[in-house]
């Protein structure tokens, strides 16, 4: 039996258990209850008593009827005692806790119950139970049936819903129980991620704001996904357990489906950073089947063309990756592929995802040398130029393409001209032989890095030690200090095309004799990489001294070559390899401009200060075609954005501008997407092992917990206005002589 506050009422434990949810007006009606009394002694102490003839008379007659009136006196006192002490004691609304006691018999019940509506897009699964298509109308359902069993004036609900971010819909408790379950209504099918976490969060706030309930029940109505029990916020539950449990009695119902399962593709990427046109792409789609195995197709559509689709797949839990080799993009610019699943499903919003791809026909690139030259191969970035943007071939007129076009457009500058550049306008910077790198310059290409360019260094005889080591190692833009400069009669690269090889020479893989192996270097660069700063060794010398190293910085890379650009320090760039092995190296590090492109149900659009509009840009729905004006806003580092609000729903949004339209893809969370129950021991468990009774995806026959208060003060009010009419009786029936 829970501990009640206030005063105990003398009668049997076994009967009554009480306290008051307003004691100060229990004791008010007891101190109002002395007021007749006191009235009583003082008309008492009002006159002198005077002895006289007539006077002696009457009272020989009065103590014939003395025993009578002094009954009916005390009678007509206590009965006004009574009705102030009991309209004192009405108003604190005393309780009980016996269910089966008088206060069980008489009283209403007096709560808060908060309950917790898992309204993320797992709920959408279409259960079919009678009147109640998927998990959440369910949910909603029950929640109602709820309510509907509640005490009117008594009980007080606060209602919360769990799609992240979590909400409160009904913050402050509320005694209009119509208005809960309108609110109940309202509450809409969302596409995010389950927010169990801050739904217990403003659970916890409630029950400690709240002082006036001296119980309090916590409903949860949720699917109880692994995704949504296991997202990463264990220690947030372990935590927050305990602190329910010694607010509420935690009650939870599982509505998941016996036996349901689920397919989903979870992703669809391309299998290299960068898609280009003239060249092969190919992309890949991972999919699994949640709580049973489902056999499905594939199907693959780029922008408004359908590809050629796999054979059959039979999908498990276990993630399968799924390759299309047949994308031949003719086009630049934003297009958008997708893969769907041809099967049907309960659960069709994860069926089909999309990606925004921001198609390379020409990227720009900017060569930096540190040694300038006249005509032909003298320059220190001139071998480079000449494999990233050869010149077409014999026979291709002007302002056509030919098959030796390239999609790189480089442009060369001297390291001087550097620090007037705009970065932004090239997606990777390749540095080769400069000298040293002045401090605002190094500011820059860190910050340009950061915002998810590539920068790559060539060594050679310039490069000053000291104001690498001191300049670039400290902003990340180096994998580790340059130690000492190693030359000798001819080092080789520890390659073997049939040894395991760096994603970023796959191409390379089981190719004999692509000169990799057998390059010469004379002169490089030797440096340590520091484990903690996340270097790989993309190609060591024999020996094991890096020859090339990738590294993050920011949401860019950063790409070091020990040795030259040219054939100063070696003879590497007269191999066949060497064309290619810059493209590769192009390809696998320079981000494709897209990410800002494809979203999460939830996030909002933030277009970056480099994309530029006609006219001020708004976003259309893809479901209603509505158009949504996006809002400028100074970020952080002083650059301005166009920002939208949360995207609600699925779909190809479009950024429109003018005649300008970009495709925004926006999916469902893929995590979300397992729909698997866990147990409800292990819901417990998470919870800190705090006691949580479990229920299946229906009310149990007695909704509302044995133990809740029972607020028997209207009854006792009902007692205090019979008490008042038979004071006005009493009155009048004594106040009056008989003829």
């Amino acid at each position: 039996m829970p501990t009640l506050r206030g005063f105990a009422i003398g009668l049997p434990t076994n009967i009554l258990a009480a306290g008051f949810i307003s004691p100060t007006f229990a004791v008010a009606g007891l101190l109002l209850a002395a007021i007749p009394i006191i009235i009583h002694l003082l008309n008492r102490r009002r006159y002198k008593t005077l002895d006289w003839a007539a006077m002696q008379f009457l009272l020989a007659a009065m103590r014939k009827n003395r025993r009578r009136l002094r009954f009916e006196q005390w009678l007509l006192l206590a009965t006004r005692c009574a009705l102030l002490f009991l309209l004192g004691l009405a108003l604190a609304r005393p309780l009980g806790c016996d269910s089966n006691s008088l206060a069980g018999m008489i009283g209403g019940s007096s709560a808060l119950h908060v309950i917790v509506i898992d309204n993320s897009y797992s709920m959408a699964y279409e259960s079919d139970r009678p009147n109640a298509k998927t998990n959440l109308d369910h949910a909603k359902k029950l929640a109602h049936a709820m309510i509907d069993k509640l005490s009117s004036g008594g009980d007080a609900v606060v209602l919360i819903t769990a799609a992240k971010p979590a909400e409160a819909v009904i913050a402050k408790p509320t005694y209009d129980l119509s208005a809960a379950n309108a609110a109940i209504d309202r509450i809409g099918q969302k596409f995010t991620a389950t927010d169990l976490a801050g739904a217990f969060d403003l659970a916890e706030r409630a029950g400690r704001e709240e002082t006036n309930q001296p119980t309090k029940t916590l409903d949860i109505f949720s699917d109880a996904t692994a995704s949504a029990w296991h997202g990463g916020n264990e220690q947030a539950f372990e935590a927050i357990g305990p602190k329910l449990a010694a607010l509420y009695h935690v009650r939870h119902f599982n509505l998941s489906t016996p036996g349901a399962t689920n397919a989903a593709v979870l992703d669809v990427s391309p299998s290299t950073n960068l898609v280009r046109t003239q060249f092969a792409n190919s992309f890949n789609a991972v999919a699994s089947s949640f709580g049973g195995t489902t056999e499905s197709s594939l199907l693959w559509t780029l922008g408004d063309e359908s590809l050629p689709g796999g054979p059959a797949v039979q999908l498990d839990a276990q993630a399968k990756t799924f390759t299309q080799a047949n994308a031949n993009i003719r086009t630049g610019g934003p297009t958008v592929i997708a893969a769907k699943l041809g099967s049907d499903d309960r659960l069709p919003v994860d069926d089909v995802r999309t990606r925004t791809l921001d198609v390379a026909s020409e990227m720009k690139v900017l060569i930096v040398e540190g040694r300038r030259g006249g005509e032909g191969l003298e320059g220190s970035g001139a071998f480079l130029n000449l494999a990233l943007s050869p010149p077409p071939l014999p026979g291709s007129g002007a302002g056509t393409s030919s098959k030796g076009d390239s999609y790189i457009k480089a442009e060369r500058i001297s390291d001087i001209e550097l620090g007037g550049r705009a970065l932004g306008d090239y997606r990777a910077i390749l540095l080769s032989d400069v000298a040293q790198i002045a401090t605002p310059v190094a500011d820059q290409l860190q910050k340009y890095v950061k915002a998810g360019g590539t920068v790559i260094w060539f060594m050679g005889e310039q490069v000053q030690r000291d104001n690498y080591n001191t300049v670039l190692v400290p902003r990340g833009l180096l994998p580790g200090p340059l130690a000492q400069r190693q030359s000798g009669p001819g080092f080789t690269f520890a390659f073997s095309p049939t040894g395991n090889v760096h994603p970023l020479l796959a191409a390379f893989k089981d190719i004999q004799k692509s000169g990799l192996e057998t390059a010469q270097v004379f002169t490089y660069w030797q440096t340590t990489p520091k484990p903690e700063d996340k270097v790989e060794h993309v190609l060591d010398f024999v020996g094991g001294n890096p020859a090339i190293t990738l590294q993050p910085l920011g949401d860019g890379r950063v790409v070091f070559f020990a040795t030259s650009a040219d054939a100063e320090w070696t003879n590497f760039p007269a191999k066949p390899a060497y064309v290619a092995l810059l493209h590769e190296i192009l390809a696998g590090t320079v981000a494709g401009s897209e990410r800002w492109m494809n979203l999460d149900v939830g996030q909002p659009l933030v277009v970056p200060q480099s994309v530029q509009f006609a006219s001020p840009p708004s976003l259309r729905d893809p479901q209603s075609q509505a158009e949504t004006p996006l809002t400028q806003s100074t970020r952080p580092d002083g650059s301005l954005v166009y920002t939208s609000p949360p995207l609600d729903h699925p779909g190809v949004w479009r950024l429109v501008s003018g005649t300008s339209s970009t495709p925004i893809s926006v999916n469902v969370p893929s995590n979300e997407a397992d729909i698997r129950p866990v147990s409800d021991e292990a819901i417990r468990q998470l919870l800190g092992n705090a006691p949580v009774e479990t229920f299946g995806a229906e009310l149990p026959a007695d909704t509302v917990a044995a133990d809740e208060a029972n607020d028997f003060g209207w009854s006792i009010m009902t007692i205090v206005l019979a008490l008042l009419g038979v004071e006005c009786f009493l009155a009048m029936r004594f106040g009056h002589f008989k003829k």
